[in-house]
């Protein structure tokens, strides 16, 4: 009986080849999936490869110039968005600079924070505006693919002399479980706004209190933070693993419970900020009231502004958060923060300040409210402050 040949045997370099391959392969999957979850690296795929959609790509962008805008020291409520219909690029900020700022140091300060990402200005020019505004126009983006207009205006009739005089719009939050602390504080002569959490045994008292007392409330909508629950906002928080329709339904419950709302701010949510699922859901509501959301110490990861602006909500963050200081053995720490926030407020002409209103708190503002103590400075309502960039 002939003997059956035996198959050849595969080399061990063919399986070494193949095997090295395989691995070449995971790593470069590996890489990819790391690029796509940093903005730099999502910019580049984008760049290079035409990989994602408009609206993502747009946001990222969007979030390196109010970062550059930032480190140049222009406030974040002197932008003024439009969006120009069948035009590329298609959103239009125009932003507002005092008559000390410097255009130059704006332009350099957007340019620097576009391309330590890998996005660029695409174009610009300067020229005299109206009434001698001087004006610069950046057209910014990816190469072929603009995606925001960039106009900086600077007025020089604005002079120190001609401007309104500089406010401050307080909103007091942490007002505890504590109904006869939170009577006191509701009580007070001063203005301001009074941030309430929904959800908890005190909560509607506590909302239908500030109504009567004529306070403006801002709805401090507890949002899932990091190592939830051990670190907890309260009961009825919005959390991640909720579904979207749900967390719009929540939010509009607490919302009708509350009655007259000013603003919505975040309540921790140090997890769930950074989450456009989530926030998208919370916004859905927001656009429906036209109600404006504020991101208090935002989370570097936050989606807050950004998704925002793609979804036509008002937005702002509060100038300064005075929080540890109110907690303090004294009140040494407050009179420094609190003059460091008047300085602030005469150089930029308003600010948006939260103070948690602890018991030692309270009874300090009562001696730093009063008009002679303020210097000039206003304490105004939150409203008028909300939703009203530099005049241009």
């Amino acid at each position: 009986m002939p003997k059956r040949k035996r198959k050849p045997a595969r080399t061990p370099l063919r399986a070494l080849l193949t095997l090295a391959a395989g691995v070449a392969v995971l790593f470069l999957g590996g890489e990819l999936f790391l690029l796509s979850r940093s903005d730099g690296g999502r910019l580049m795929l984008a760049s290079r490869f035409g990989l994602g959609d408009e609206a993502r790509v747009r946001q990222l962008v969007g979030r390196l110039v109010r970062r550059g805008l930032t480190a140049a020291g222009v406030p974040a409520d002197s932008i003024r968005e439009s969006f120009r219909s069948e035009m590329a690029p298609t959103l239009r900020w125009r932003v507002g600079l005092g008559p000390g700022a410097s255009l130059i140091q704006a332009n350099y300060a957007i340019t620097r924070s576009l391309e330590e990402q890998g996005a660029q200005v695409l174009s610009g020019r300067e020229r005299a505006g109206a009434l001698g505004r001087d004006q610069v126009t950046l057209v910014v983006g990816l190469p072929r693919r603009p995606t925001h207009e960039i106009v900086l205006v600077r007025d020089p009739r604005a002079t120190a002399e001609g401007a309104e005089p500089a406010r401050v719009a307080l909103v007091l939050y942490g007002l505890g479980d504590d109904p006869a602390h939170a009577a006191r504080v509701l009580d007070l002569p001063w203005t301001f706004a009074a941030a309430i959490v929904p959800g908890g045994p005190e909560s509607a008292g506590l909302f239908r209190t500030a109504a009567e007392r004529g306070r403006e409330i801002v709805l401090h909508l507890p949002l899932e933070p990091v190592n939830y629950p051990r670190v907890n906002p309260g009961p009825g928080a919005v959390l991640v693993t909720m579904k979207p329709a749900r967390i719009t339904g929540l939010v509009r419950r607490y919302l009708d419970r509350a009655g007259r709302v000013t603003a919505v701010a975040n309540h921790m949510g140090s997890l769930a900020t950074q989450d456009m699922t989530v926030m998208g859901a919370v916004y859905r509501e927001l656009k429906r009231r036209g109600l404006p959301f504020m991101n208090v110490a935002p989370v570097a990861g936050s989606v807050c502004r950004e998704l925002a602006a793609d979804q036509g909500v008002s937005f702002a963050e509060p100038d300064a958060v005075i929080d540890v200081e109110a907690r303090g053995p004294d009140t040494r720490a407050l009179d420094r923060r609190w003059k460091s926030v008047l300085e602030e407020a005469r150089r930029r002409g308003r600010v948006i300040v939260w103070l948690r209103a602890t018991p030692r708190a309270v009874e300090w503002l009562n001696r730093a409210a009063p008009p002679k103590q303020l210097e000039g400075v206003r304490l105004v309502p939150l409203s008028s402050v909300l939703r009203r960039p530099l005049a241009l």
